[in-house]
């Protein structure tokens, strides 16, 4: 009898001791908190960190290749040439010269249009329209995005700069040489125009 009396009074006191413990965390916390909230700091939390990974050898030779100017000028050549494709077929096919007669050249009706529409000779003639039109809109866009693309690649290396002065003198650069044909007074306009529709465009989608 002695044994089990001692036995849960042992009992009993570790449970008081539990209990107190517990107790005293909580009021501890509390306490904490109440301190955080009347001195108006925030309670801090735990951060948790993840481990830096490096880039291996083999993606950094890829992000130099895709950077590089050459690749850079090479594609944004073959995006507006392909852009200017899309806009020669779709002008070339709402041109209303195309639907003229190939042997008279006068111009149709809106019944004879429909009509000769479907015709062998009038379905050549206006393929022939349609290529003419959409290779001449993309060698227009695509020598633009080349030139241009190229030219503030290389002006951004050397100024070792990311700001609108790099658009500007890409798109003065760019005016120019695409007016050259025309003299110094076209390719001053050239230079002006391309230059200040490149800010606006700049501004106006904020990239710097």
């Amino acid at each position: 009898r002695r044994e089990r009396e001692g036995t849960m009074v042992d009992g009993n006191d570790s449970n008081m001791r539990d209990q107190g413990s517990s107790a005293s965390e909580a009021s501890s916390s509390s306490s904490s908190s109440f301190q955080a909230a009347n001195t108006g700091l925030p309670v801090l939390q735990q951060k948790t960190y993840e481990p830096v990974v490096l880039p291996t050898p083999e993606q950094i030779l890829a992000g130099q290749f895709w950077d590089s100017c050459p690749v850079k000028s090479v594609i944004a050549g073959a995006l507006g040439g392909v852009m200017g494709a899309l806009f020669g077929a779709a002008f070339g096919a709402s041109d209303p010269s195309a639907t003229t007669l190939a042997h008279t050249g006068e111009p149709l009706t809106l019944r004879q249009s429909v009509k000769a529409a479907f015709q062998p000779a009038a379905m050549r003639e206006s393929m022939k329209h349609l290529r003419a039109r959409s290779w001449s809109y993309a060698k227009g866009f695509g020598g633009f995005g080349m030139v241009y693309s190229g030219s503030e690649c290389v002006i951004e290396s050397v100024r070792a700069k990311h700001d609108v002065y790099n658009s500007a003198a890409a798109g003065c650069f760019t005016g120019a040489s695409l007016a050259y044909q025309g003299g110094p007074k076209a390719m001053c306009f050239g230079c002006a125009t391309v230059a200040a529709f490149s800010v606006l465009i700049d501004r106006f989608m904020d990239i710097h």
